[in-house]
């Protein structure tokens, strides 16, 4: 008689062997699931002691839902609760527009790691249609493949959703578990990176005063700061320092179904940004109207520094200034269309072409850490390689040519010493 706890493939198991018959159950993951398996040996242990052999017999098949039925759950229980709202909407977007069509009706059970294999390669090289013998980059009329960051998100997203799974003993192990190397680390971050030279931000800019003239402010402050567009839509008047230039990034904005939600900033951390004075004066008469106009409507001020046009006591909606404001607002200015984000990014690379140290940078940006930045926007800081490179060779060049500090010197007579 004997029964063993064993670790197979990330989960505990129990493998029980007892007069000729022999099981293997399954229990649970992480050091949770090797307590509860350590337990359930002793318990089984002893009933086999004493004549129960209930935990040999084979227990009733459990119903295992569709890869659609799980990440709906999934979706509802693992990251309403503990994401935001704009984080819980990007996951949603993955699981309909990525996952679904490819695993949606196959059962937890059924999905094997061809399944994922497959799939990451046709997200990473296209999807060539049955006319035409060439690969989809070469074909105008087939699918093309997605950027590489996409497929390694939804990739990532799939691999979650299959690792609770795991942990609730729907599957035995994760088929998604082990792909991570077919996302070359060439590929990093940074060429998903889109920046507007400072022409086209000038362009934007002008075109903004011409044609959106109640929206231009809003514009500038994402140009000239690099906050984030849920902090934009976030800022209240009590968040400016008019004295000091300074703007307290305390909560972000997001809507859904027609409502926002306010949240902290990313990682939950408030900041403080530094702006230039000439923002900060524009932002101190656009108050100054502000309270004009309230004070002839006989109203309070709204607390939005961006609020709705149709009601003041709202923010702005996100939805509202890409489609209604940005978009059309690049298109007047003549310059490719790019996202809200991107000028962030144009922020960041303009700051660093201009010499800004990159740990500034990086605590204007709100990044976790300097490395973050040095990851995403290195590339943009003028010659840096270069400039470190030469920088070596003139100081090992010039310490030649000078006496050397580190050879021992003569030592006076009256210094020296007999060794005996």
């Amino acid at each position: 008689m004997a029964v063993k706890v064993r670790q197979r493939d990330g989960a505990w198991w129990l493998f029980i062997d007892h007069q000729g018959k022999r099981k293997a159950k399954r229990v649970g993951v992480g050091k949770p699931g090797k307590r509860s398996a350590e337990q359930a040996a002793i318990q089984i242990q002893a009933k086999l002691a004493e004549g129960d052999l209930s935990a040999l017999e084979a227990p009733e098949r459990r119903a295992v839902p569709t890869f659609e039925q799980y990440a709906e759950r999934w979706l509802t229980e693992a990251i309403r609760p503990h994401r935001k709202t704009r984080t819980e909407e990007y996951y949603r977007q993955i699981v309909a527009n990525h996952l679904k069509p490819t695993f949606g009706q196959l059962r937890l059970d059924g999905i094997a790691p061809s399944h994922v294999r497959a799939f990451i390669a046709e997200k990473l090289g296209g999807r060539g249609c049955s006319k035409h013998d060439v690969p989809a980059r070469d074909c105008e009329t087939c699918v093309a493949p997605l950027a590489r960051n996409t497929v390694k998100n939804a990739a990532a997203t799939l691999r979650a959703v299959l690792y609770q799974a795991q942990v609730d003993s729907l599957i035995v192990s994760n088929p998604a578990a082990r792909f991570g190397r077919m996302f070359d680390a060439r590929h990093d971050a940074r060429e998903h990176v889109v920046v507007l030279e400072p022409e086209s931000v000038a362009s934007v800019l002008t075109a903004a005063t011409k044609w959106y003239p109640d929206h231009e402010l809003a514009v500038r402050v994402l140009f000239y700061t690099g906050m984030r567009e849920g902090e934009l839509l976030g800022l209240e008047w009590e968040d400016i320092d008019w004295r000091r230039n300074l703007i307290d990034l305390r909560r972000t904005v997001a809507f859904r179904s027609h409502r926002f939600i306010v949240n902290t900033p990313k990682s939950g951390k408030l900041r403080t940004v530094d702006a230039p004075g000439s923002l900060i004066a524009a932002l101190r008469d656009r108050y100054s109207i502000r309270q004009a106009e309230a004070a002839v409507a006989g109203v309070a001020v709204s607390p939005w520094v961006f609020p709705s046009a149709t009601d003041a006591a709202k923010p702005l909606n996100d939805a509202w200034l890409r489609d209604r404001v940005w978009r059309p607002l690049l298109d007047k200015a003549g310059v490719r269309h790019v996202r809200v984000h991107d000028a962030r990014h144009t922020y960041a690379s303009l700051m660093l072409r201009r010499g800004v140290p990159i740990a500034y940078v990086a605590k204007q940006l709100g990044h976790s850490s300097i490395a973050v930045t040095v990851d995403l926007y290195g590339h943009f800081v003028p010659g840096a390689d270069r400039h470190h490179v030469e920088g070596l060779a003139d100081a090992i060049e010039t310490a030649g040519t000078q006496p050397d500090a580190t050879q021992a010197q003569p030592r006076p007579a009256a210094e020296q010493t007999t060794r005996v």
